[in-house]
């Protein structure tokens, strides 16, 4: 367990920074905004695969970014620095707080839409690196556990099942609930037995 004190957290300037920073950059190429960046930072550590910073900031970042190699720095230093605060409260054995309203429902003139569906799709990103290793034992029970992410992400949504989902707005919301303790179950699914 750890000491959720000792987290090493993002303040709130830090984490306007690297909101803004990755908005700046989503703007100019299809890379990944705070929300993706969090989910799949979350799968590389609730998961089976591990990857190098290099692979995850080319998932992030596709293409060659505009920032300076200072800016580069400070967003990649940030990055890392959520990664640790994500994998501590994976280690806590606390509820995972998923940084966004558990809902795909927005107001009308909410032009960005849910930022939980950005998280979804982020955390689908790191599970699409190594699928067949995400499903390798126990795959009903993986499947259970990783729907309702799969189902939020939006990437799903031509399925007729996630189509039935998006019709019940109740039932809509529960899979989206569901997700937080999905995640710990994943994670206690791969890591426990290693602790």
């Amino acid at each position: 367990m750890s000491d959720l004190l000792s987290i090493p957290a993002l303040d709130e300037d830090e984490l306007e920074l690297l909101g803004q920073m990755l908005e700046d950059e989503l703007e100019r190429q299809d890379s990944f905004d705070f929300f993706e960046v969090h989910g799949l930072i979350t799968a590389i550590k609730t998961g089976p695969i591990n990857l190098e910073w290099a692979q995850i900031y080319d998932i992030i970042f596709p293409n060659k970014t505009a920032f300076t190699d200072e800016q580069l720095e400070r967003v990649q230093r940030l990055i890392r620095k959520l990664s640790y605060e994500i994998q501590a409260w994976l280690d806590s054995g606390e509820d995972f707080p998923v940084p966004c309203d558990l809902t795909l429902q927005v107001e009308d003139d909410d032009e960005e839409g849910a930022a939980i569906e950005a998280w979804a799709a982020g955390f689908m990103a790191g599970v699409l690196q190594g699928e067949e290793t995400w499903y390798g034992k126990e795959e009903d029970k993986m499947a259970e556990w990783i729907f309702p992410i799969m189902y939020a992400s939006g990437l799903f949504a031509e399925e007729a099942e996630m189509a039935e989902i998006d019709e019940d707005e109740d039932l809509s919301n529960q899979m989206c609930i569901n997700i937080p303790p999905a995640v710990i179950e994943m994670f206690l699914h791969f890591h426990a037995s290693k602790g």
